[in-house]
C-alpha cells in the first residue's frame, strides 16, 4: 500500500483510499478549484470578523447613510452602524450554521438511507421510508417560518441553535431517499454478498463497502444540504423571525429592507451581504460540478496538455531505462 507521511505527527495518507481519490479527482477539475478558492476566501473573511473589526458593529454613533469612504469602506446605514464591520461579523454565523446543517443533515441521510436500503422490504424499511416521505413533502423553510411567526407573536425569537436544529431536521430527506435507492442497487452485488457469506457484520459492510462506493454522492449531498442551511438561515432572519439583536447577513438584509435602502439608493447597505450569500452558494455549486464530473467520467473535462506531458515524461524514463 503506497503511503506517504508528512509532519511531525507521522500522519499517513493512503493514496488508494476512496477519500483521497475523490479529493484528487475534484481538485483536478478547474471549475471545482475556482469554487474552492472562492469558498476559502469567504471563510477567511468571516474568521477575521470573529477576531477583528474596524469598529464595534453594534455602535450607532456614526453619521447616518454615509457612502463608502476611506473611513467607512462600505459606508454607514440608516441606524449609524459601520456596514463593513457588520459584514465582517455577520459572515461566521451564516457559514457556521450552513456547514453544521450540511454535516448533521448528511449524517441523518446516511443513517436513515443506508439502514432502509439494507433492510429493504422489512418493517424497518417501511417505517423509515414513511418518515422520509413525510419530511420530503413538508416544505421545511415554510414550516419554520410559520412557527417562527407564531413564536414572534408571543415575543420569542429563534436563536442560532433553534434554527440549526430546525434546518437539520428538515433537510435530510432527499439525500436519504437517493441513498436508499443506491444501496438497493448495491446490496445484490457479488462483493456485498461475499461479505455477508464470510460473516462480515452489517456495520463493517456499511463502512468498508457501501459508504466508499457512494462517497461522491455523499459529498455532493453535503454541499446541497449546506446550501439549504444557508438559504434557510438567511430567509428566517430576512423575514425578521430570528433574534434581530444578532448581527449576521440575514439581519443586515432585514434592516436594509425596513430602511427602504433599495428605494433610497443606499446600495452599500444591501448589496454586500446579498453578494456574499450569492458567492457562497456559487462556490458550493462549482464544487458540486467537480464532484459530478468525478462521479460520472462522461462529464469530466480532461486536461489533455497535462496528460500529454505525463506521457512524454513516462516515455523519456522508459528510454533512459532501456539505454
Amino acid at each position: 500500500m503506497a503511503q506517504s507521511r508528512f509532519g511531525i505527527f507521522n500522519f499517513k495518507i493512503d493514496k488508494y483510499s476512496p477519500v483521497y481519490n475523490l479529493i484528487r479527482g475534484v481538485w483536478e477539475q478547474r471549475v471545482a478549484r475556482v469554487g474552492f478558492y472562492i469558498l476559502l476566501a469567504i471563510i477567511i473573511f468571516s474568521l477575521i470578523g470573529v477576531f477583528y473589526t474596524p469598529y464595534n458593529p453594534n455602535y450607532t454613533g456614526f453619521p447616518r447613510d454615509l457612502p463608502p469612504s476611506p473611513q467607512h469602506l462600505l459606508g454607514t446605514d440608516d441606524y449609524g452602524h459601520d456596514v463593513f464591520s457588520q459584514l465582517l461579523v455577520g459572515g461566521f454565523p451564516v457559514i457556521g450554521v450552513g456547514f453544521a446543517v450540511g454535516l448533521i443533515g448528511t449524517f441523518i441521510s446516511i443513517l436513515v438511507g443506508i439502514t432502509a436500503g439494507l433492510y429493504a422490504e422489512t418493517m424497518i424499511d417501511r417505517v423509515l421510508s414513511a418518515i422520509t416521505q413525510i419530511f420530503l413533502i413538508i416544505p421545511g423553510i415554510l414550516i419554520i417560518e410559520l412557527i417562527g411567526a407564531y413564536l414572534g407573536a408571543v415575543q420569542f425569537k429563534l436563536g442560532y441553535l433553534t434554527i440549526l436544529f430546525a434546518l437539520s431536521s428538515t433537510g435530510w430527506a432527499w439525500g436519504s431517499r437517493v441513498l436508499r435507492s443506491l444501496v438497493l442497487a448495491l446490496r445484490r452485488r457479488e462483493y456485498i454478498l461475499s461479505s455477508e457469506l464470510i460473516g462480515e457484520s452489517k456495520l463493517s459492510t456499511i463502512f468498508r463497502q457501501i459508504i466508499p462506493n457512494n462517497l461522491p454522492f455523499i459529498a455532493s449531498n453535503f454541499f446541497f444540504t449546506a446550501i439549504y442551511g444557508i438559504t434557510g438561515f438567511t430567509f428566517i432572519y430576512y423575514f425578521g423571525l430570528g433574534s434581530l439583536t444578532q448581527v449576521n447577513w440575514g439581519t443586515m438584509l432585514y434592516w436594509s429592507l425596513g430602511g427602504e435602502a433599495y428605494l433610497r439608493g443606499l446600495w452599500w447597505w444591501y448589496i454586500p451581504p446579498g453578494l456574499m450569500i450569492g458567492l457562497v452558494a456559487f462556490s458550493f455549486a462549482l464544487i458540486n460540478i467537480g464532484i459530478d464530473r468525478v462521479a460520472n467520467p462522461r462529464l469530466r473535462v480532461w486536461d489533455v496538455k497535462k496528460y500529454m506531458k505525463q506521457l512524454e515524461k513516462a516515455k523519456e524514463k522508459n528510454e533512459v531505462v532501456v539505454k
